[in-house]
């Protein structure tokens, strides 16, 4: 016990020098240190508004995606498809998926983690007592079905294409928030119990979370092989790229593409890039401010953007432009689509076919109101603001004032899920499945979705749901072709280029691979190893 301690007391001063960044010691599998870019809002897998990194390090779900965009099983043993027997037609065009739970998983306080918990999270999601950040999915869903403590039924209302992917973000611990008010739950909220190889040791707030090893994690003894993992609160670019380099923190997930050429010849870190499935686009939200709603303006914005430009000055090239939400990589990818040329004459046209006359000023009104609105993105992050001051000189140009105003990374969610901005500058990292209904389904506002473009179009919406009721992926990837070619044609949002998501990790780190999704690269997080010679 004396010995455990000391051990203890060591691994916090250790901890508390590199906040101060008083100490140099290099990665090893005692503590890893890891420069992030904004604090979470919550430990909350369904709740939270930003990418999931180190929450799912502690809340595993049923499956996951790997490096190869694959949907593989995590807590289920298998992913259930007609082949398995695990999803099964009904007569009435429903569906029920069977999905059979892997024996011996223990949530972090040692008590089972059963088909008890999927049947409580759907439930909770039903009760419409709390905020999720989206019930998509679970809106199509009747009940839940436990014949025994390892089986969980689902019944679906209607056919849903993405169920494999239902319980991404894992299932609510039912033995810890039953009968309780889980939006005030802050006990479950900031310090979680999972599953996952990883539990919350501390959070500092404004400072950092401090993650420790599950010793009796189910994967076995020899997993997970690093002990702690420190997510330092870094939201400056800059200040987390100097830290890396200076040995201060050992990894930075999603390395700003401006900061690539720097870190090349860092002799203690390695670049892992992948092709990200994801997207940068600017939401202009119809609901805030009016004018987006004219079809006209939209596409007129759109073709005041010179993207290939952008892409190779200020993002080095290391990007593609693309012309919609569904990315290359995808199956269902749609390449014929309606696409907008940079052309600042055609945009000049369009807005003056809108009645958007130019003024002596330089900036277009109608009706005695000006064209003018403001462009938030996220403060801190130095390439998203030199791309929202050219995006904001390219609108000048064609007659239209674009305010940039920066919010920090955390709050700026709350932005998008109230619908309070006119427009903003961000990306979408999407998952293995192609659904788009989401974003782009006129019933999909938050929080039932993210279309916070507020778009509202009845054809696409069919399409969009017809799209989801069918398993078929050839039935499937023709209705999902006629939908991005709709939402090129609506134009709601000013789709960019694709992400180029690179990771800078330790030269000595093994068994890190990266992922395309918005399973975020520490989806394998138990298996990376510094042990041993550098790769």
């Amino acid at each position: 016990m004396k010995r455990h301690l000391l051990g203890v007391v060591g691994v916090a001063l250790a901890v508390a020098a590199c906040a101060k960044g008083t100490d140099r010691a290099g990665p090893t599998n005692e503590l890893l240190i890891v420069g992030y870019d904004r604090e979470p809002d919550t430990m909350n897998r369904y709740a939270t508004h930003i990418l999931e990194d180190i929450q799912s390090c502690v809340i595993e779900g049923l499956t996951t995606n790997d490096e190869k965009m694959n949907v593989v099983p995590l807590l289920a043993i298998e992913v259930p498809t007609e082949a398995n027997g695990g999803v099964k037609m009904r007569a009435d065009g429903g569906m029920d998926v069977t999905w059979k739970l892997r024996p011996g998983v223990k949530w972090h306080d040692g008590r089972p983690h059963t088909s008890a918990d999927v049947k409580f999270t759907v439930d909770a999601m039903l009760k419409g007592d709390w905020k999720p950040e989206s019930t998509d999915g679970f809106d199509r869903i009747t009940s839940v079905d436990t014949p025994d403590s390892l089986t969980a039924v689902v019944h679906y209302k209607e056919v849903y294409a993405p169920y494999q992917m239902q319980f991404f973000r894992g299932t609510l611990p039912k033995h810890l928030l039953e009968g309780r008010d889980i939006d005030k739950a802050s006990d479950y909220n900031r310090n979680p119990i999972g599953t996952g190889p990883y539990r919350v040791a501390e959070w500092k707030t404004g400072e950092h979370v401090l993650l420790e090893k599950v010793k009796d994690y189910w994967r076995g003894p020899e997993y997970p092989k690093i002990d702690r993992i420190l997510f330092r609160f870094l939201t400056n670019t800059t200040t987390r790229i100097n830290q890396l380099k200076s040995g201060e923190v050992h990894v930075v997930a999603l390395v700003p593409w401006d900061k690539v050429r720097e870190l090349k010849n860092a002799p203690a870190v390695r670049l892992n890039q992948v092709l990200g499935n994801g997207y940068e686009h600017v939401t202009l939200n119809q609901q805030h401010f009016p004018p987006f709603a004219d079809v006209r303006v939209r596409r007129a914005l759109a073709h005041a953007i010179d993207r290939k430009l952008i892409v190779a000055t200020i993002l080095d090239g290391l990007v593609t432009t693309v012309d919609g939400p569904i990315q290359p990589l995808s199956w269902a990818h749609e390449p014929n689509v309606q696409t907008y040329d940079y052309n600042p004459a055609k945009a000049r046209a369009l807005l003056d076919s809108a009645g958007w006359k130019l003024g002596t000023d330089g900036t277009r009104a109608r009706d005695g109101k000006p064209l003018a609105f403001t462009l938030i993105t996220q403060a801190g992050f130095a390439i998203r603001e030199n791309i929202g001051q050219a995006i904001q000189k390219q609108f000048r140009e064609v007659g239209v004032n674009a305010q940039v105003k920066l919010i920090d990374g955390t709050s700026i969610s709350t932005y998008w899920f109230s619908g309070d901005f006119d427009a903003m500058l961000h990306w979408w990292q999407s998952g293995a499945d192609p659904e788009i209904t989401l974003f782009f389904a006129a019933d999909r506002t938050p929080p039932a979705g993210r279309n916070i473009n507020y778009l509202k179009d009845d054809s696409l919406t069919r399409i969009l749901y017809a799209s989801d009721r069918t398993v078929d992926q050839a039935t499937r990837r023709e209705l999902l072709s006629q939908a991005q070619k709709r939402v090129a044609e609506l134009v709601p949002e000013l789709v960019l280029y694709n992400t180029a998501k690179i990771d800078a990790v330790p030269v000595a780190m093994r068994n890190f691979k990266g992922n395309p999704t918005n399973a975020g690269p520490f989806w394998n997080v138990h298996e990376w190893d510094l042990s041993g010679d550098p790769q």
